[in-house]
């Protein structure tokens, strides 16, 4: 008998995903859903800065290269427009070496994630950057 790990929708908040691949938006959506978050989605990072804008996520998973607007200059306008709207943010990148650590870190990122995810190393950093 296996045990179902899926928690209620929104029971752990509300996370936002921003990735211009929509194959990896969706992976990482469904993954947070089992983890209990209510999900939205953006596409770059102008539509999710305007987003944090107008709503408080408890995450946001954020590619870090993007059109419009990269994952660290969206983080950093994030920051000074609407400081409280990210709590928690983790990047999303395909580089998997020091420097992106340091930039991601020195941006104000709680963690970063190394392309191809897997729903294991999602929900082990989604509960270290929440404590759980």
């Amino acid at each position: 008998m296996s045990i179902d790990t899926t928690l209620a929708p929104g029971s752990r908040g509300v996370a936002l995903v921003v990735d211009d691949d929509e194959d990896v938006q969706m992976f990482v959506v469904m993954a947070l859903e089992r983890l209990g978050f209510a999900v939205k989605t953006a596409g770059d990072g102008m539509e999710a800065l305007e987003m944090c804008q107008n709503e408080v996520f408890d995450l946001v998973m954020c590619d870090m290269r993007m059109p419009r607007l990269s994952g660290i200059s969206f983080l950093k306008n994030v920051r000074i427009r609407a400081p409280l709207s990210a709590k928690r943010v983790v990047f999303l990148t395909s580089v998997d070496d020091t420097s992106v650590k340091r930039e991601s870190i020195a941006a104000g990122a709680q963690d970063y994630l190394v392309k191809p995810i897997t729903t294991a190393r999602l929900a082990a950093v989604v509960n270290k950057v929440f404590g759980t």
